[in-house]
């Protein structure tokens, strides 16, 4: 079976789906080709996950520079 395509989008990540997404909603025929997961490297081994990770170092990192420092401008109520 021999199918005709508009368009072919490569990979699955946000440029390739918006392009894909515009040309289909303009009446392209469009086939989207990927070898790895739905998503993209932004979504599942890039961007996100490693801002996930840098926040948790963050997070980490200023626990520890506060450690046996006073609670400077908070309000407690005793």
């Amino acid at each position: 079976m021999t199918r005709k395509f508009d368009v072919i989008a490569i990979g699955t990540g946000s440029a390739a789906s918006a392009v894909a997404s515009r040309c289909r909603e303009a009446g392209w025929q469009v086939a989207i080709v990927d070898s790895r997961p739905f998503g993209g490297t932004c979504a599942l081994r890039g961007c996100d996950p490693k801002k996930v990770l840098v926040g948790a170092a963050e997070s980490v990192d200023w626990t520890g520079r506060m450690k046996g420092k006073p609670n400077s401008g908070r309000e407690t109520s005793d």
